[in-house]
């Protein structure tokens, strides 16, 4: 992957080559934004031009050479991707990198550590990572991948350049999806993340949504989550579902016209909100989830946030949908 192959994302990259064009370069960066939008891949690319053999008049890398194609293969001795274990990044993770840095490069200009999920960094690894980042050894560039700020200490994040990345426009997503009937509905799912299209199966998850909120309807007390990322793809789908319900009650669209009033049009579930509710109710919970979601790495309670959320929904279940439930 090389800068040129990566979509919608121009101005990180202006900004990632203008380090490159002024030799001007961060030994640490933070790369911001939402999951499944590129930030890897960019991570990668900026590693690939940093240690290009044969680097492009546009700082772009070759992708030809033998330390593009050890890079992309993920075989070169000078570039390390770290991603959490069990959910987690821990000192020994931390270890291990200040092993990997603590020796100049073999091949390349720069070594380069890329940490996935830098927000995984518990308090203990976090504090034991500060001093490398404060310190780094000569010719290392560390990246840190993750989805906000919240969780990693001040004194780190200010220590770091930081990139922001956004997620991608419709048009462009078109790009990534064959043409079938579910298209327009992928499209509206993925909310700008086309990553989700390879890392995910976004129909089965639809089917597994819908099934959740039975447990919804019957309050059921024990959390469907296995872990923090099937929370916030949970929450992704229900902020979608009251996304659209907004939409009907704002104005009348076109697309929606033909539709039942009270069903969702993206992910067709038998699960309806009362007839009277409210554009600030419906925007009310969509601003909580929205925050719950930023903040699902804190070590949230599953259990706790679970039992809420239900009794939050609960409140706005139509009582059609609960009658049915009870026959």
């Amino acid at each position: 992957m090389s800068f040129h192959r990566i979509e919608s994302q121009d101005k990180a990259i202006k900004l990632l080559k203008g380090t490159l064009i002024t030799k001007k370069i961060p030994n640490a960066f933070i790369f911001i934004g939402d999951p499944y939008i590129g930030k890897t891949s960019t991570a990668i690319a900026y590693a690939k031009s940093l240690n290009c053999l044969n680097l492009e008049n546009d700082y772009d890398s070759c992708g030809i050479c033998l330390s593009c194609t050890k890079i992309e293969s993920g075989l070169h001795p000078d570039v390390k991707v770290l991603a959490p274990e069990k959910d987690i990044i821990t000192v020994n993770n931390i270890r291990e990198i200040e092993e990997f840095v603590s020796f100049q490069p073999l091949e390349g200009k720069y070594k380069v550590v890329i940490m996935k999920q830098a927000n995984k960094m518990n308090q203990a690894a976090a504090n034991a990572f500060l001093k490398t980042v404060e310190e780094p050894p000569l010719n290392t560039i560390i990246i840190l991948i993750c989805e906000n700020m919240h969780t990693l200490p001040e004194p780190l994040v200010s220590r770091c350049f930081k990139v922001y990345f956004k997620p991608l426009s419709i048009d462009t997503i078109k790009k990534f999806i064959p043409d079938n009937p579910d298209k327009e509905n992928l499209i509206r799912i993925v909310m700008g993340r086309p990553g989700l299209l390879i890392s995910k199966d976004i129909l089965k998850d639809t089917q597994w949504f819908a099934a959740t909120l039975e447990n919804v309807k019957e309050r059921n007390k024990k959390s469907v989550w296995k872990d923090n990322e099937e929370i916030k793809w949970w929450i992704d789908f229900l902020c979608i579902f009251l996304r659209d319900s907004l939409v009907k009650i704002l104005k009348n669209v076109e697309p929606l016209k033909q539709i039942d009033s009270d069903c969702c049009p993206i992910l067709h579930l038998d699960f309806k909100l009362k007839k009277n509710i409210t554009a600030e109710e419906i925007l009310e919970l969509y601003e909580e989830l929205q925050s719950i979601r930023k903040n699902i790495d804190l070590n949230l309670n599953k259990s706790i946030l679970w039992n809420y959320l239900v009794s939050r929904i609960h409140s706005l279940i139509a009582s059609s949908s609960l009658n049915k439930q009870k026959l």
